[in-house]
């Protein structure tokens, strides 16, 4: 049996244990004032087992990592228990079974979020802009994966400096695929270079696969505009400042960091 995902202890960061399927991740399942996650077919690793024998046999804090095909973590979503788990010796003995735990989600994927990750679980390599067939919520919950996936390998990645990364408009629809489109460009199908510009602005310090210098070529920059007038009022009250001042904001962000922004139409 291959498992989807893993849960991993946040104490020792030692995999606890193995499972098929985790209902609730999205929290959708409260019980009172927590969120229930249901571990289906779940198994112990044995090494935690035998580390817990030794030291201690309960849990506190989890992480619920996502495996791809060679059940390798690729992202891992974090959970607060609402009491430490006791791990009692039947338990670890009687093979696979339901675990149920009650805690609080720090970050709630959406279902379509969830689905999205069969995109990064595979061993071949992604086509480039496989999300403009997106949905503008699967377009959000892509981005979120992203980043997710990129924390999970952030030790892994080299920075190059210099380089010339093309943008193509015609796919920028909005921020959100601004983002994504500049991940992928910087760092390939699935890639990440920040979500909003507090986050570009960490990316700029390095460690995020390009470090200034480095420069963008923006095609047909101003589709961007001109799409994304139209829809701005719904996020009015969020972003409390027009899209040509958050452009701006973010023009300003990249080139005090050192990175030249050519624009060109073809």
């Amino acid at each position: 049996m291959k498992y989807r995902f893993a849960v991993i202890d946040d104490e020792s960061g030692l995999t606890v244990g193995y499972c098929r399927d985790v209902v609730g991740l999205t929290g959708d399942i409260i019980v009172e004032t927590y969120e229930k996650v249901i571990f289906e077919q779940f198994v112990f690793n044995e090494g935690f087992i035998e580390n817990i024998t030794k030291t201690k046999q309960s849990v506190y804090n989890l992480y619920i990592a996502i495996l791809n095909d060679e059940e390798k973590g690729i992202g891992s979503y974090y959970y607060h228990l609402s009491e430490s788990y006791i791990i009692h010796k039947l338990d670890y003995n009687k093979g696979n079974f339901n675990l149920e735990l009650t805690g609080i989600l720090e970050t709630k994927p959406s279902p379509g979020e969830l689905r999205l990750w069969k995109y990064l679980k595979g061993t071949q390599p992604l086509e480039n802009n496989i999300w403009q067939g997106f949905s503008k919520e699967e377009q959000a919950g892509w981005l979120n994966v992203t980043r997710i996936h990129s924390a999970s390998n952030h030790s892994h990645r080299l920075d190059k400096r210099g380089e010339v990364y093309t943008l193509n408009g015609e796919y920028i629809l909005d921020f959100t695929t601004f983002f994504i489109a500049l991940g992928e460009a910087i760092n390939g199908p699935g890639g990440y270079y920040g979500f909003s510009l507090d986050s570009i602005s960490d990316c700029l310090c390095g460690g995020f696969g390009a470090m200034r210098p480095f420069t963008i070529h923006w095609q047909n920059a101003h589709y961007f505009l001109e799409r994304y007038e139209e829809e701005w009022d719904q996020k009015e009250t969020y972003y409390r400042f027009s899209p040509q001042q958050y452009f701006m904001d973010l023009l300003m962000i990249l080139v005090s960091g050192g990175v030249t922004v050519n624009f060109a139409s073809k």
